[in-house]
């Protein structure tokens, strides 16, 4: 492992294992570039106030034009002054400006794939990621620590003016909106087939930015609903998701 002096903050659950799609997609990163780093465990509602006490940048603004403050986090205190950063795509960048491999085919986002990065990450979060609230909400809710389960459901409420339990659809309505998810999934699939690489992962057997925010996501329906999202996906695409995930195992490590 390289010596490094990196603090990475993450979000608990009540599981042993986070569950944060954009905090996995850091994670898998660092994992990757056999960085060593320490987490710093953050629940929701003090990411604020932690964040703010470390000197980390918020990541956009409120409505109101409060600053917001997310997770996944980064301090690198290599180097001089430190680098804090926030947000889990500049966290990414950073990581591979700094701590660039010796062999270029494994590095995750050449400066030449960004806008190719940039489109799959918004192509996943709404194509996917918007779909998920309908369908796994109460699943959410229910592997968040105690106090965090009460932040996202005066958080949730607030914003759709409704209870969790009349958000989450039932029966036709919700296989219709897991039919389009799988549908995503899907084209994914295609794709992935058509660009004729040697292994799981979307180059090959190297992981990419692109498995970070995929490889994040899939590990969220992994241990947030592994009784219904994950027996559904392990379906799909005959079988394409499970041995994608056990492409990326070797960098699921949680410290």
């Amino acid at each position: 492992m390289t010596a490094t002096n990196i603090l990475f903050l993450d979000i608990p659950t009540a599981l042993p294992v986070p569950f944060s799609p954009n905090t996995w997609k850091v994670r898998l990163a660092l994992n990757y570039k056999k960085l060593t780093y320490v987490t710093k465990w953050v629940e929701t509602t003090s990411i604020a106030s932690v964040c703010k006490s470390l000197g980390i940048p918020p990541t956009s603004t409120l409505p109101d034009g409060t600053p917001k403050y997310t997770l996944p986090a980064l301090i690198d205190n290599t180097a001089s002054p430190s680098a804090l950063l926030s947000d889990s795509t500049p966290i990414i960048e950073y990581l591979e400006r700094t701590y660039p491999d010796p062999d270029s085919s494994r590095a995750l986002c050449a400066p030449a794939s960004r806008a190719l990065h940039a489109l799959f990450e918004y192509h996943v979060a709404h194509s996917i990621t918007a779909q998920l609230l309908p369908v796994m909400v109460m699943h959410m809710h229910d592997k968040k620590t105690p106090q965090d389960r009460i932040h996202f459901r005066k958080r949730i409420e607030a914003a759709f003016g409704k209870k969790l339990e009349d958000l989450e659809l039932r029966g036709k309505e919700r296989e219709a909106y897991w039919k389009k998810i799988e549908d995503a999934f899907d084209l994914l699939a295609t794709f992935m087939q058509a660009g004729g690489t040697a292994g799981e992962l979307f180059t090959g057997s190297n992981l990419s930015l692109a498995d970070c925010i995929l490889g994040g996501l899939l590990l969220t329906f992994r241990y947030t609903s592994p009784d219904e999202a994950w027996i559904k996906i392990s379906a799909w695409n005959d079988g394409k998701w499970i041995r994608y995930m056990s492409a990326l195992e070797e960098w699921t490590t949680v410290v």
